[in-house]
């Protein structure tokens, strides 16, 4: 009895301990600058909703679109005159947003390829630009204290609010448009209702950096991560953290959800983990980025991710495939030349 106490026992320990499945990108598109063809730094992904486009920010001042099947260039847009930090896709895939160093937010028309708008007097470097669900309205942070909220039909300014420190990093709304939360430097989550601009609560974490947060799809939870080596699940009815994930010894610079249970995580150690909620185990890696993953986006279904890093590539992985060999793809401009 004792023996087979032992034998479960084991059993249950190795099932805990299981090694995370190991899943390489379908494709590699390695990022180079237009001028120089030097490798171009990628901070910034975004697809849409149909998993059929995929936008990039990097280093070298512009905007590159790829088609997610072919890994073909369909586009680029110039215009910014210092590293684009972020960049974002409607809904529809109509409209695309970026936001940078030079302190300036750029609008683009996709198909008629012309700027929509420009915002010029932002405060400081743009690190975060996210569209509201609707996409008609456009919600900006950077290195200040200000929220800024732009109508995308107009270019207006339509709403600034007070975020809850210096160093803003990360803006996000939540599935259904009603709340919008900011988070920085000082580890400070702020909520506010959308509808009326009212501030619903502050969320203290641990008080080192946050540099990503992600509402979960059904509104219910923030997942917030940086500097603190691990990820934070938070209520957003209470603001309590319901639990934490260990990325140790790894910082996270970039997360989404994949579903209500499901989490992308990426960050220092190069590698993209998918996290089950339910059980709070790291089920699957994704490996091949040779540095920090700083962007995850996904399409509708979370079928299929893509992943920007420092190490100057774009990867897209199919989650439901498994373990297969990356095809790569020049990130060159040869069309534009």
């Amino acid at each position: 009895m004792i023996a087979s106490l032992a034998a479960l026992s084991f059993g249950l320990s190795a099932m805990t301990m299981a090694e995370p499945a190991v899943i390489r990108a379908a494709r590699v598109i390695q990022c180079e600058a237009g001028d120089d063809k030097r490798p171009a730094v990628v901070t910034g992904v975004t697809m849409t909703p149909d998993g059929k486009t995929i936008a990039a920010a990097t280093d070298d001042h512009r905007v590159t679109m790829w088609d997610v099947a072919t890994a073909e260039q369909k586009d680029h847009f110039d215009g910014h005159g210092d590293w684009v930090r972020s960049v974002v896709l409607s809904q529809d895939g109509n409209i695309c947003a970026s936001g940078g160093c030079d302190r300036a937010i750029r609008v683009w028309d996709v198909h008629q390829h012309h700027d929509v708008f420009e915002v010029p007097a932002c405060d400081n470097t743009v690190a975060s630009v996210c569209f509201h669900p609707n996409s008609h309205q456009l919600a900006l942070v950077g290195f200040s204290n200000s929220l800024k909220i732009i109508n995308t039909s107009t270019g207006q300014i339509s709403q600034e609010l007070v975020c809850p420190g210096s160093d803003m990093r990360t803006v996000a709304f939540s599935p259904d448009g009603a709340r919008m939360a900011v988070a920085g430097r000082n580890g400070k989550i702020r909520v506010w209702n959308v509808n009326n601009g009212t501030q619903e609560r502050d969320i203290d974490t641990d008080g080192r950096r946050i540099r990503t947060l992600g509402f979960s799809p059904d509104g219910a939870r923030i997942a917030a991560a940086g500097n603190s080596q691990s990820v934070r699940m938070i209520d957003i009815a209470s603001g309590e953290t319901v639990f934490s994930l260990s990325t140790r010894p790894s910082m996270t610079f970039a997360l989404l959800f994949l579903e209500n249970n499901r989490l992308a995580t990426g960050g220092t150690d190069n590698r993209i983990w998918i996290w089950d909620l339910e059980t709070r185990q790291a089920v699957t890696q994704l490996v091949g980025h040779t540095g920090t993953v700083a962007s995850l986006a996904c399409d509708r279904s979370g079928a299929t991710l893509v992943s920007g890093s420092y190490d100057t590539t774009v990867r897209i992985w199919n989650l439901t495939a498994g373990s297969a060999p990356a095809t790569a793809s020049r990130g060159a401009l040869d069309s534009a030349r």
